[in-house]
């Protein structure tokens, strides 16, 4: 049976009320135009007083029970804590110190936040880029309450930091909840803050540690509902699977194996006594989907918008076929990508060994059937980048706990935790025979390894501490790198964030373009100009942000629309009114076909690769 009350607890079920709240405010005040800071902060103001006001009858002694184990923690406990404040400590530096600069972000996560901040409302609007508008929105609705709030974009890093936090606490509940001793989700906490992917994602601006910790806070609620089968867990399983499915599209192909091997027969002793609160939970996930469905369904016809951001099907994220030789390929590139090393020799052999078992199967290592377009698979790197850094240790870690835990199960023990370990692997065999394999995959699984931290708990059960000391420590040294030399926002070096402007920092992500002095002539061009409304022509390059970043730097009050658009959203308002006065064309110089569209703009500025068009 569930604990019930304790801090860890309580912190969850906020966690996830204040998930709700910021999508129900979202889509409350956007529904009446009204999604601006005085709204929103008076809002906030109102549900907090709500809060202080009207506290919780049972919040006097919850928690009396863990503080006194606390108190009596062993060094084990002692050395994960101390860790893993070091390494929030570190991440919060970085986030702080550095711009949101991650390519996505740069592309369509910022990007839509300042459209849906001019237009007060999240409704859609016309883009050449679909990503900015049929993508599920949650992780950006809490960027945007902190861009309004703080009229900027310095507290957006600290979104994936908060969710790095609050999956620390929940992989340690579920331990517990699956029968971890202090020592257990002391070291399940350990792992899960020690993922070398999830450090560097938890300083910058995407949305996948967002939906780890969703998924995580499900699968704790889901534990305590397949025991209590009460309402209230229900209510907040079926509320954090909403969120994750609201934050990203990977959320269907994790959770329903997980909740699955929860909830299932096997694990549920009284089937029939969870099947209303089943009901409950999916009515609440339903619920917090709506909108976004009924958007979608408006520019595609299908609930999850079109399968490819230029909803052309050119760069299509799903498999063209399916079989199981295309998922075991997909398994076999996914899995090794995670084993990049030092060695150039261990990477070779991990690649040779990929394409041997490719020909032994009769497939291509590079089929356009299950690959994305353009690109071709490699020997796996040891990169420290959040796109594509690898995970090779603590995947290790949770393939030796599951091996154990189905060798258990095959005698009669563990079962709950192996049908749980059955499930997360379930849910990445179907993430691998769904998607097309490309280069940076290996982010997407950030919430798979944050879900399996809670298996790493085995490890107390190694004779004698020592051992377990041991394994601590290596984790901590393992996630040194990681944590001190993000490519993109490093701590150490001659590029370190403490000695680098903000506004130089945006372009961190972006060298392979070679395009970053065109953003600030571009920018200087537009000022100069006055032009309070300028159109953005994204067609030939996507990373807009930049551009919108340094131009309210320079102008506060300058508005931004897309022009050139030419697929269906362009039924859709734009986010202001009026004509734009000047056309800043991305990556444009030498497209004639593409400048020849805006005839009404006679004078042009060439700025690098760009073209800005003015009346």
């Amino acid at each position: 049976m569930p604990s019930a009350g304790g801090w860890r607890d309580r912190f969850l079920r906020a966690v996830v009320a204040w998930g709700v709240a910021v999508w129900t405010l979202t889509e409350a005040l956007g529904s009446l135009r009204l999604l601006d800071r005085m709204w929103l902060a008076a809002a906030w103001a109102a549900l907090i007083a709500t809060q202080v006001f009207l506290p919780s009858k049972s919040g006097a002694r919850a928690g009396v029970g863990e503080r006194k184990r606390l108190a009596r923690a062993d060094a084990i406990v002692c050395i994960s804590t101390a860790g893993i404040t070091a390494l929030l400590a570190v991440t919060a530096v970085t986030a702080a110190f550095s711009p949101p600069n991650s390519a996505d972000a740069m592309a369509y996560h910022l990007p839509r936040v300042v459209y849906w901040a001019e237009q007060a409302s999240v409704r859609f609007f016309p883009t050449p880029y679909l990503n900015q508008i049929m993508l599920q929105p949650m992780a950006e609705y809490v960027m945007l309450h902190t861009y309004l709030l703080s009229g900027g974009d310095r507290f957006i890093n600290f979104v994936p930091w908060f969710a790095s936090l609050g999956c620390i606490v929940a992989v340690s509940s579920i331990a517990r909840q699956l029968g971890a001793g202090a020592r257990g989700q002391a070291m399940a906490a350990l792992f899960c803050a020690t993922i070398p992917a999830g450090i560097l994602a938890g300083s910058g601006a995407k949305n996948d540690y967002l939906t780890a910790l969703w998924l995580a806070c499900a699968v704790y609620f889901a534990l305590r509902f397949a025991a209590t089968a009460a309402r209230t867990d229900a209510a907040l399983l079926g509320c954090a699977l909403g969120l994750a499915l609201a934050t990203k599209a990977t959320a269907y192909l994790f959770a329903p194996f997980a909740l699955a091997a929860i909830l299932g027969p096997p694990a549920v002793r009284s089937p029939r006594r969870v099947a209303g609160g089943a009901v409950l939970a999916f009515a609440c996930a339903l619920v917090i989907e709506a909108p976004q469905y009924g958007r979608n369904l408006e520019l595609s016809g299908s609930a999850l918008g079109f399968d490819s951001a230029q909803g052309n099907g050119f760069y299509r994220w799903r498999n063209e076929t399916f079989g199981w030789k295309q998922t075991v390929s997909n398994v076999l590139r996914n899995s090794a990508d995670q084993l990049g090393a030092r060695s150039g020799r261990w990477n070779q052999a991990v690649f040779d060994f990929v394409r041997t078992a490719h020909q032994r199967l009769g497939i291509g290592l590079d089929d356009p059937a299950t690959t994305w377009r353009g690109a071709a698979y490699a020997p796996p790197a040891n990169a420290n980048h959040e796109a594509n850094a690898p995970n090779r240790w603590h995947l290790a870690i949770l393939s030796a706990a599951a091996g154990l835990l189905l060798w258990r199960a095959a005698r009669g023990r563990d079962r709950r935790r192996a049908l749980y370990a059955l499930g997360l692997a379930c849910g990445y065999v179907a993430f691998c025979g769904y998607l097309k394999w490309q280069p940076f995959m290996g982010r997407l699984v950030l919430p798979l390894l944050v879900l399996g931290a809670p298996l790493a708990a085995l490890a107390e059960e190694i004779p004698p501490v020592c051992i377990q000391v041991a394994l601590c420590l290596f984790l901590l040294n393992n996630a040194r790198p990681a944590a001190f030399e993000n490519w993109v926002r490093p701590l150490k070096g001659p590029h370190s964030i403490l000695h680098r402007s903000r506004d130089e920092m945006y372009f961190s992500d972006m060298g392979q373009w070679n395009n970053a002095a065109s953003y600030p002539a571009a920018v200087e061009a537009l000022r100069q100009s006055g032009c309070r409304v300028v159109g953005i022509d994204i067609n030939n390059f996507q990373l807009e942000y930049p551009l919108q970043a340094l131009l309210r730097e320079a102008a506060p009050r300058v508005q931004f629309v897309h022009t050139g658009v030419e697929n269906p959203s362009r039924k859709y308002a734009p986010p202001v009114a009026g004509a734009p006065c000047a056309v800043a064309c991305l990556d444009c110089l030498g497209d004639t076909t593409r400048l020849k569209l805006y005839r009404e703009f006679p004078n042009r500025v060439q700025t690098g690769k760009f073209v800005v068009l003015l009346r």
